[in-house]
């Protein structure tokens, strides 16, 4: 953040962030695929096993059923990939265009910027499952050095004055680091993608007892994709808002923030993500006490982080704000300090919903829809009318007065009823879906 308060002006900063906003519309394309593949890999790799290079191992049904959410998933995302570039490179053209008549280049920048996050949406499948299988150790390490690889090359972008070209080299990074990891340490896992569409995997995937992707995916797939899609609205749409109506310096100095805050609760929430991909697991065994130990203890730990990071967070701004001029890049403290504080609440939600999702079912879509209209007009009107102080404001109210208590009222009835003794057994490979 540094970097970028002191190597980009005022109005390229606003340019910066609001490209991030808009490319997360990338949520749109992969609807929620990335969590599911998680969840049914966690479930598969109870009788399945990692061997060399990314080779599996384990019952020829588990096998079968694994190379063919490997090859739909691959497929998926191909094909979301494609539709991502054709999609948002013109409608960003378009509404950055508004702003446009600046003096510096940000069309080529846009267009790179895109199809950098394509490609990398391209790989999102692989180290999905990965996850989902218990790699979550080789994951995080993939995203740590991803990040570091990214942060390097766009601090270089910017101390060559490279400008908005800084926001191409972050994807660039990350692609460099995740298909130099597949292809260093995962090969085969590459290879059976392709056997499995083209060569004699195919048949063998096809066969009785495979994965229906409409009967045990797609169930589960469309409500995260409605919960993921309405939670753009709670998210990401301020940058746009506040660059539409106030300009670029302000979406800029909200950008700066969010970033802060994203930190925050991705920092926080590292914790308790590490243990998700177990959750599974210990559905699938019905091990309920274990289940309920773990997210307990990974909530509570990843609220002390928060909680030292909020404190951490609003004294520094304000002290950069009271005695640098680097503080302009930021909202007031004040602000910045109840956007902070929001991060409690989105902690508790988010270890919510992996704990229900666990399960293979989604039952906050509503919930989400509901939120997403209302963080969404709230976020057009107060932001319209009262910039970064009116959505600050609307985004803590929302959270901590409607989700935080909708999401909690859902967690505590739908652990009652799936948890009692007359619940069904969860569901095994091969078995009925949901």
């Amino acid at each position: 953040m540094v970097v970028i308060a002191t190597k980009l002006s005022p109005i390229q900063q606003g340019f910066y962030f609001t490209f991030s906003s808009l490319l997360a519309l990338q949520m749109f394309f992969d609807l929620g695929l990335m969590f599911v593949i998680a969840q049914f890999s966690s479930h598969e790799f109870v009788d399945l096993s990692w061997k060399k290079n990314g080779a599996i191992d384990g019952s020829p049904l588990a096998v079968r059923r694994f190379t063919d959410l490997l090859c739909k998933t691959t497929l998926w995302f191909g094909v979301a990939a494609l539709l991502m570039i054709i999609v948002l490179v013109p409608a960003g053209l378009i509404f950055f265009q508004q702003k446009g008549n600046v003096d510096f280049s940000w069309r080529i920048p846009w267009t790179l910027a895109v199809i950098g996050t394509a490609l990398n949406l391209f790989v999102c499948p692989f180290f999905s499952i990965m996850l989902g299988s218990g790699e979550v150790v080789t994951v995080n390490k993939r995203e740590l050095v991803s990040a570091l690889s990214s942060s390097i090359l766009c601090w270089s972008v910017l101390s060559l004055h490279g400008g908005l070209y800084a926001a191409f080299a972050v994807n660039l990074g990350g692609l460099f680091i995740s298909w130099g990891y597949l292809l260093s340490r995962r090969p085969e896992m590459i290879k059976l993608a392709w056997r499995g569409w083209f060569g004699e995997e195919r048949q063998q995937r096809k066969a009785s007892g495979g994965l229906s992707w409409w009967k045990e995916i797609w169930p589960m797939q469309w409500r995260l994709a409605i919960s993921v899609g309405s939670s753009y609205f709670i998210f990401q749409l301020f940058n746009p808002v506040l660059f539409q109506y106030h300009g670029s310096v302000i979406a800029g100095q909200m950008g700066m923030t969010l970033t802060a805050a994203n930190a925050l609760l991705a920092g926080s929430t590292t914790v308790f993500n590490v243990k998700v991909p177990e959750f599974g697991k210990l559905v699938a065994n019905r091990d309920w006490k274990r289940l309920d130990d773990i997210f307990m203890d990974g909530t509570r730990r990843a609220l002390l982080l928060a909680l030292f990071g909020t404190v951490a967070g609003t004294s520094a701004i304000w002290a950069l704000q009271s005695y640098t001029t680097l503080g302009k890049r930021f909202i007031p403290y004040a602000e910045a300090g109840l956007l902070f504080s929001t991060v409690f609440f989105q902690i508790v939600i988010a270890s919510l919903a992996a704990y229900l999702r666990s399960h293979k079912k989604e039952p906050l879509m509503k919930m989400t829809i509901l939120a997403s209209i209302l963080q969404g007009a709230a976020t057009w009107y107060f932001g319209k009318h009262y910039a970064a102080l009116g959505v600050t404001v609307a985004f803590f109210i929302i959270n901590s007065c409607f989700i935080f208590p909708y999401t909690f009222f859902v967690w505590r009835r739908c652990k009652r009823q799936w948890h009692s003794a007359e619940a069904p057994e969860p569901l095994q490979p091969g078995t009925e879906p949901l």
